[in-house]
């Protein structure tokens, strides 16, 4: 049942699958959204429908190894109560803010953005959310108590779960609260707008990215090499849309003895859980040659793991610029990480909460963000600003 879960999420990702790109380009987009139109009708549609079929079932394959949890794997957790993050002034609009996890650089990077915009525009801004990243349990609990006991105006949620939310914040929207999403999409139609990463091409990058740093590792195109992944969340839209992205680009481009291992291991993001999965891939299979990194606790468990093991022989391609994953980076030419543009979700989430307020409705239901690919070639310039 799980599986079957995870499949139904994969299937909705590919058809609802957006391009568009920076909010600012305005006319480049409205260009955009015609000629997709008419692209639909032709032959796009048939590859697309033929990848539907294709990757849905590598999917499930996949994650047979995520073990039997699927919607509600992330446990409940403890939870940060709502706490100002800008300054408190009376007749000002009261937007609460829900995130996956509090904790991680990845998550402050989110936090800050938000606590600026509001800042910045004059807003009432709470912030809360659970311990744990997979906790959909405690981010309905917090939902719920802000928009039917503390007033909310808005809401800005980064959900843990792209599924088991959808009544919880159809009984929000029913009450005219807009909701903004940031990171993580909804499989339902009852939010305002949504700042994320176009995930599906992150994957695809990913995917590119590996095939390079395993050539640049010394790998032949004629040796058997198997690629070991590991993910926060199997209930995740943006975990699977990357999963999807990443085996549809392996399947088309790799060399053919280069493989995905079937078993995807599970970390609900916890960096010492994802750490021992590294160990584990390393001491279970000995054509292992590649490591990707779904997400930061991954991408963090990755390189935690090849230090405890002393192992400098594995390409490694992950997911977002904590401090771990940054340092392997400088000293690996064998190791990249996809960084996301999380502050600018943060931001423009909460700028958008308020115009909506305000009586400005989004001008789109789906912004990228973007991405950008860091490896040892170019990391001093991201660094510096370049």
């Amino acid at each position: 049942e799980p599986l079957s879960k995870c499949a139904k999420l994969f299937l909705v990702s590919l058809n609802q699958r957006f391009h568009s790109k920076h909010n600012w380009k305005h006319d480049w987009k409205r260009d955009r959204k015609r000629d997709r139109k008419q692209k639909v009708k032709n032959v796009r549609s048939g590859i697309r429908k033929t990848l539907l079929f294709i990757f849905a079932a590598i999917l499930v394959i996949s994650l047979a190894g995520c073990g039997k949890k699927a919607d509600n794997e992330g446990e409940k957790t403890a939870r940060f109560e709502f706490e100002p993050v800008t300054e408190i002034k009376e007749g000002q609009k009261n937007i609460y803010v829900v995130l996956k996890v509090i904790t991680s650089q990845y998550w402050q990077d989110i936090a800050q953005g938000v606590a600026d915009a509001g800042t910045e525009i004059g807003c009432n801004v709470y912030m809360g959310g659970p311990e744990g990243e997979g906790d959909w349990e405690t981010q309905r609990d917090m939902l719920e108590q802000a928009a039917n006991e503390l007033g909310a105006d808005a809401i800005l949620l980064a959900p843990a779960s792209s599924s088991a939310l959808s009544d919880t914040l159809a009984g929000i929207r029913a009450k005219k609260i807009p909701v903004i999403l940031v990171d993580t999409i909804v499989n339902s139609d009852d939010f305002d707008v949504c700042y994320m990463t176009d995930n599906l091409n992150a994957g695809e990058l990913a995917a590119a990215e590996m095939i390079q740093r395993l050539k640049n590792s010394g790998v032949s195109i004629n040796d058997s090499a198997s690629i070991a992944i590991q993910i926060t969340s199997t209930s995740s839209q943006t975990v699977i849309d990357r999963l999807a992205g990443f085996n549809q680009y392996w399947a088309a481009n790799a060399p053919k003895n280069w493989y995905v291992l079937d078993e995807v291991k599970l970390n609900n993001g916890n960096k010492e859980v994802a750490e021992q999965n590294c160990i584990d891939f390393i001491d279970t299979y000995h054509d292992l040659k590649g490591m990707f990194g779904c997400n930061n606790s991954s991408t963090v468990g990755f390189v935690k793991g090849l230090e405890e093991k002393n192992r400098k022989d594995f390409a490694l391609v992950g997911f977002d610029y904590a401090d771990e994953t940054a340092a392997l980076v400088a000293e690996s030419n064998s190791a990249a990480t996809i960084v996301q543009n999380q502050y600018n979700m943060g931001y423009e989430g909460l700028k958008t909460a308020a115009a909506i307020l305000d009586g400005t409705p989004a001008d789109y239901k789906f912004v990228d963000t973007g991405t950008v690919v860091i490896n040892h070639n170019n990391q001093k310039d991201y660094e510096s600003g370049k």
